[in-house]
């Protein structure tokens, strides 16, 4: 049977029992209405699942008792989503999808054709997303939100990563047979533009620092179709589909 499900900071343990707080602790008792004694699984994004008791509810906290510890298999390697700011209803459905499929990290960015702007409030609202989707998919770790990065700090940032995928209307690289030599033992970073795609210039850059440029085939994809199906199909490729214990 599986419970509800709640992320908690690690600092919320304290030998067997887990202190439910905040928005975790306001969706058990205002839209769950749990009760003592109802069962739940914890999170602390250590990638164990806790298997808890419930031993008191409030309106602040609510605190839960350990009554079993699942190791949850994890992937070694990293997969990273970099994407373009886009419009919030287009950013919201790639972030709640991609971490549906398992990314591990989200990271926006500012290119120059970005018709959208981060005003302050997207990590926030991002991260509430991903939160959600989490739950809903069943993970044991959350997937990290980045603020929102210049084009120039993405760059040096993307030089960390030994596999590096940008998808480009205007490539004529099969997406295929580059995907085809993907490794399964190296961190992977996906890199999708905006609305208006990638500037010539900042594709050069981009293949300047490992990037294998390709195209998603003849149609046009917006961004967060793009996004979701680039991540489906890279990491089907490196087995995390085919790995179920």
């Amino acid at each position: 049977m599986q419970y509800p499900r709640f992320f908690v900071i690690p600092q919320n343990r304290s030998n067997d029992t887990i202190l439910i707080t905040n928005s975790e602790n306001l969706h058990l008792n205002t839209v769950l209405r749990l009760r003592v004694g109802d069962r739940v699984d914890i999170c602390l994004n250590d990638g164990n699942i806790y298997e808890c008791e419930l031993i008191s509810v409030g309106k602040k906290e609510s605190a839960a008792k350990i009554k079993n510890i699942i190791v949850a298999p994890e992937r070694k390697t990293k997969v990273v989503l970099f994407m373009a700011l886009t419009k919030s209803e287009r950013m919201d459905f790639a972030v709640e999808k991609v971490t549906e499929l398992g990314v591990d990290s989200i990271v926006p960015f500012e290119s120059k054709f970005c018709t959208a702007k981060d005003k302050g409030n997207k990590h926030e609202r991002l991260g509430r997303i991903a939160l959600s989707a989490s739950k809903q998919a069943g993970r044991v770790r959350l997937p990290e939100i980045s603020e929102t990065l210049a084009f120039d700090k993405m760059l040096e940032t993307l030089k960390n990563f030994p596999q590096l995928i940008v998808a480009y209307e205007k490539s004529t690289k099969c997406a295929k047979d580059v995907l085809a030599t993907l490794s399964s033992a190296c961190d992977t970073a996906i890199v999708i533009g905006s609305e208006g795609g990638f500037d010539a210039t900042e594709i050069e850059r981009l293949e300047s620092v490992g990037a294998k440029v390709i195209s998603l085939g003849r149609n046009i994809l917006r961004a967060e179709t793009a996004a979701v199906a680039l991540t489906g199909v890279i990491l089907y490729q490196i087995d995390t589909w085919g790995k179920l214990n």
